[in-house]
């Protein structure tokens, strides 16, 4: 929530192409999961993938009260190319994803308002 403050010292920075999953999808991946007799070794759980300029993009437009630091500062140093992480395995399994970027900033802004932080 570091950007959300405007602190660009303790401003988190942000690979080339991050994954952003709600913790209640997590949880709810897990359940199902564990109730699937079939499922077998590793699940990849991420509803959306974002770049420092989309997230930038997203923020500023959904929440122009927050000075939301320039884009360059949540760009990782060095630039470094990451692959984009696959959730296939896990919707295959019948698994729907239930929270978007939206709603994953929405609750943790609410959270934080409630809480005085900000």
């Amino acid at each position: 929530m570091a950007m959300m403050y405007g602190n660009q010292e303790n401003s988190m920075k942000y690979p080339s192409l991050t994954p952003f999953v709600h913790v209640d999808d997590v949880a709810n991946a897990h359940i199902l999961l564990l109730e699937n007799s079939k499922a077998k070794g590793r699940y990849i759980c991420s509803a959306v993938e974002v770049t420092p300029d989309e997230l930038f993009d997203f923020l500023s437009a959904r929440y122009p009260e927050y000075r939301i630091p320039n884009v360059d500062s949540l760009r990782e140093v060095g630039g470094i190319k990451h692959p984009s992480l696959s959730s296939k395995k896990l919707l295959d399994s019948g698994f729907k994803y239930k929270y978007g970027l939206e709603e994953m900033f929405d609750g943790a802004i609410e959270c934080c308002k409630q809480k005085g932080l900000l």
